[in-house]
């Protein structure tokens, strides 16, 4: 005598959600879409930091100047906030209005995260250096 067994396979769904690298999701739950830099970025960004670091007084490069040129970078980074686009900052008013949409808090996760991707990408650019070989190996 045989038995035979009927087996039900369900369908499952399985919910994968599509990860975008250029968000970032803070943990108040805000979304920050990162800009595609281009060229033109980097000197808006440019243009920028020297505006702003210009000194009459001949001490050089502070602590605060230091600061703000992060975050120049950091505003200079961000294409949207909760999927509202937003324009590159041209002034120093403008960074501060920018900066204005996030809490203290939000804005130092902000700039901690985007500090990981440049420390992710020198990683893997120092990894393909050396996959391929330094300059000095090519004289």
């Amino acid at each position: 005598m045989s038995i035979e067994k009927n087996v039900v396979v369900e369908n499952e769904v399985i919910e994968a959600e599509i990860v975008n690298p250029n968000e970032i999701v803070l943990s108040t739950g805000k979304k920050v879409t990162k800009r595609e830099r281009r060229g033109q970025h980097h000197i808006v960004e440019s243009r920028l930091l020297s505006a702003c670091s210009i000194k009459g007084d001949g001490t050089g490069v502070t602590v605060g100047d230091l600061i703000l040129a992060s975050d120049i970078k950091v505003a200079v980074a961000i294409g949207e906030i909760d999927g509202t686009k937003q324009k590159i900052p041209a002034s120093l008013s403008e960074v501060y209005e920018l900066a204005g949409e996030f809490t203290y808090e939000e804005w130092e996760e902000l700039k901690i995260e985007l500090q990981k991707d440049k420390k992710e990408m020198e990683e893997k650019a120092k990894n393909l250096q050396a996959s391929i070989g330094s300059d000095s190996e090519l004289m």
